[in-house]
């Protein structure tokens, strides 16, 4: 196996009223492609803090993050993130809210046929395709977290990461 992300002395500190708070302190892992893995922890331990600086979506206070052999210093479609919550936006429709991450990575490479294929194969492979229609609110909690896995996953990235989708 590749090892395809590297965390190396990784630490992350946060500036409160209260001066420093250290999340992470000198985090070492190694993640081989195709691997699955799962970090446990009590609330509050980093866990969150951590999938945040793999999906580039903050930066870390000390070491190096990579992917892929290439350095993490922001958000890629190489990296996709379910968060805790679906942050669907509510006035667009399942078929939409997916539609529009696709529209954004590959809008400018592919035809529009080619994006709506691609939104409706995530769909399907979620077994929401019959919902495609339906707005956030008309659907269950469970199928609205679909669609978030369905939205990452029609990006074909190379790893995806699960913040505790519920």
């Amino acid at each position: 196996m590749k090892k395809f992300v590297r965390i190396e002395r990784v630490g992350q500190t946060f500036d409160t009223r209260k001066g420093a708070f250290v999340a992470l302190r000198d985090i070492d892992l190694t993640v081989e492609q195709g691997e699955f893995i799962t970090l446990i922890g009590h609330s509050g331990c980093g866990k969150s803090t951590l999938l945040n600086l793999i999906a580039g979506l903050t930066r870390p206070t000390s070491g190096v993050l990579l992917c892929a052999e290439r350095e993490i210093t922001g958000p890629g479609p190489d990296r996709a993130v379910v968060f805790q919550n679906h942050s669907l936006l509510p006035w667009l429709t399942c078929f939409q809210n997916v539609h529009l991450a696709v529209e954004r990575v590959f809008g400018a490479t592919e035809k529009r046929a080619q994006l709506a294929e691609r939104t409706r194969a995530a769909l399907d492979l979620v077994g929401l395709l019959p919902a495609q229609n339906k707005l956030p609110r008309e659907i269950s909690g469970g199928m609205k977290q679909r669609v978030g896995i369905a939205r990452s996953l029609a990006l074909r990235p190379k790893v995806v990461l699960f913040d505790e989708p519920t």
